[in-house]
């Protein structure tokens, strides 16, 4: 809970209390590599703050599967649609990494918008950054070739956290492209 304090104190440095409200609601949890917190015909109704870790959401409908979003430290996911919906999103969310999440049933987060501008505040700064990541993600949308070094221009944490085969399922790429399109980076025109 320290760790979760630590981040994000600097957003309520104006408002004390209303850092207090939003850990009374707040709870811990740590979660292995591989866990599957949601599958896709299942909703969990929570606000969960990525503390340390990191954790996808796999679209498994698709040809191969595909990494749809990723939220590492600092970022925050929901198990459902968005933070004002209880229906299921359709993705598979599991940890890619081993994690630490603070989480908030949604009920109790929408409430605590309801009631306070601090909060509220906080909340829409986080979805600002959620917004922004999809935006980044968009300008991987390039010739496949060419998706890894964008990445790595504009989301190179992302690229340090995936594994290769994480790496290829959030590109969209087979690991093939993904392999010549690393050795280019690094090394120039093969």
């Amino acid at each position: 809970m320290n760790q979760f304090i630590s981040y994000i104190k600097p957003f309520f440095n104006d408002n004390p209390q209303s850092l207090d409200i939003l850990l009374e609601h707040t709870v811990v949890h740590t979660y292995r590599r591989d866990i599957v917190y949601c599958r896709e015909d299942e909703e969990r109704p929570y606000w969960c703050y990525v503390i340390d870790g990191l954790v996808g959401a796999y679209q498994l409908d698709a040809k191969k599967p595909y990494l749809h979003w990723v939220a590492g430290d600092g970022h925050y996911f929901t198990g459902t649609k968005h933070e004002y919906s209880f229906n299921s999103q359709s993705l598979r969310i599991s940890f890619l990494k081993k994690s630490k999440l603070a989480s908030i049933p949604l009920p109790i987060i929408q409430m605590l918008q309801d009631q306070d501008p601090t909060i509220r505040r906080f909340v829409s700064i986080l979805r600002q950054r959620k917004s922004t990541f999809f935006d980044l993600k968009a300008l991987v949308a390039y010739d496949p070739t060419m998706r890894y070094a964008k990445l790595c221009e504009h989301l190179p944490r992302i690229t340090d956290q995936l594994n290769n085969i994480q790496l290829s399922a959030f590109l969209a790429i087979d690991r093939k492209t993904l392999y010549e399109s690393k050795r280019e980076a690094l090394f120039g025109r093969p």
